[in-house]
């Protein structure tokens, strides 16, 4: 039992919870000025302003906050962590004007991973995995997705979601685990998708899901990568084997991939920076969560997905570093507030929803993250900073 008090500010988000999340204001935020907040057994017993702190707390042990803002812990809700390598020639490439296609065409991209991580030790890539987590961690994600994906063999896929099992046993923070074989045609299989994905269905997913080592399957809609028809195959063996649905769609190309999101009900759709205005109305309709990468945008210099468009229209935001190691190798989901803000034109109340209880509906994980609530566990970001405004301002350095 204790009570945490002398928060110069703490964030409820039990607004932005009634409403599901969409169109989120400042009122939404649930805004309480020197705050305190009693704990029992790791759940919050009550909240609210210090001076009202009822009686029945006097005797309960306090600590001070020293003035710090409190809000719901980050949730990352889209991450490539486990790998081997790095892409520092793809980067070097794109400076000078090479695009994503055209560098993996030539050799680099998601299949030079592939390479690196097949050939790396398990004891590597769980340390490295480690190495990652607690970057995240120290920039305020109390929960991260983690996604196999660059394994490309059953094999190498398990031993990839092997490693995030191990490091979800040994993280501070919870962790999320999700099954992407349908990130890109592994070079065994060149030319012959449709083949590939016959694999994924009768054979992977089944092994996965008896396994139970992933709660979600992802795969890559995108020109040259998979079709939408290949997906709806994928996405029904998933469903079939328990597993629930995550998609990258729309990034480079409209492949009509967040209509399809939204269509079969997946828990989000991932990227959506060339969405169609269909797409959008798709999804704004639907309880599909939108996951906007603006840090990916920044780093590959491609366009900033339509945030304001998505939100005006209704659709449940959440942001992303989507770290990885070829087109966002950022752990800092602050900076990536900053740059929904200054460069996507979200309201600083949007990115905080965004970043924290719309993250944790990308997950399915609203019970534990996304809100300060009596009854909840207490997962919180005790940030450094007079006034929540000044987390987005800080440039990702809070």
């Amino acid at each position: 039992m204790q009570v945490f008090q002398h928060i110069r500010q703490l964030l409820t988000l039990q607004g932005a919870k009634a409403k599901e999340g969409r169109k989120p204001t400042a009122a939404d935020l649930g805004l309480i000025e020197d705050a305190a907040v009693a704990v029992r057994a790791g759940k919050v017993d009550w909240i609210g302003k210090r001076t009202e702190l009822p009686v029945q707390y006097a005797t309960w042990p306090k600590e001070d906050c020293n003035q710090n803002v409190w809000l719901p812990a980050l949730v990352e809700c889209h991450t490539h962590l486990v790998f081997g390598g790095e892409r520092y020639s793809d980067y070097a490439l794109r400076c000078t004007g090479k695009t994503y296609q055209e560098i993996a065409q030539a050799g680099g991209g998601i299949l030079s991973t592939v390479k690196a991580t097949r050939s790396a030790l398990p004891t590597e890539l769980l340390h490295r995995a480690q190495t990652h987590a607690w970057r995240f961690e120290s920039m305020g994600v109390g929960c991260l997705e983690v996604k196999s994906g660059y394994g490309l063999t059953l094999e190498s896929e398990i031993t990839q979601l092997d490693c995030i099992a191990k490091l979800a046993s040994s993280a501070h923070v919870a962790i999320v685990p999700t099954f992407l074989p349908a990130h890109a045609v592994p070079p065994e299989y060149k030319g012959r998708a449709d083949a590939y994905v016959d694999s994924i269905v009768s054979e992977w997913i089944p092994e996965i899901g008896k396994r139970k080592l992933a709660r979600f399957f992802d795969a890559f809609i995108e020109e040259g990568y998979f079709t939408v028809a290949q997906a709806r195959r994928m996405v029904q063996a998933a469903y079939d084997n328990g597993l629930k649905i995550k998609l990258h769609v729309d990034q480079f190309t409209d492949q009509k991939g967040t209509a399809f999101a939204a269509e079969i009900g997946a828990t989000s759709c991932d990227h959506l920076d060339n969405v169609s205005a269909e797409g959008i109305r798709s999804v704004a309709a639907s309880k599909t969560v939108a996951v906007l990468a603006p840090s990916a945008s920044l780093f590959t210099g491609t366009p900033y997905p339509p945030a304001r468009q998505l939100i005006d229209q209704g659709a449940i935001v959440a942001l992303t570093t989507d770290f990885n190691p070829g087109t966002s190798p950022s752990h800092n989901l602050p900076l990536a507030m900053t740059i929904a803000c200054s460069q996507m034109k979200m309201s600083v109340p949007e990115a905080i929803v965004a970043a924290t209880y719309n993250a944790a509906q990308a997950l399915g994980e609203t019970e534990h993250y996304g809100t300060i609530e009596v009854g909840h566990p207490l997962k919180v970001w005790k940030a450094k900073a007079p006034t929540y405004e000044a987390i987005p301002y800080a440039f990702g350095e809070i």
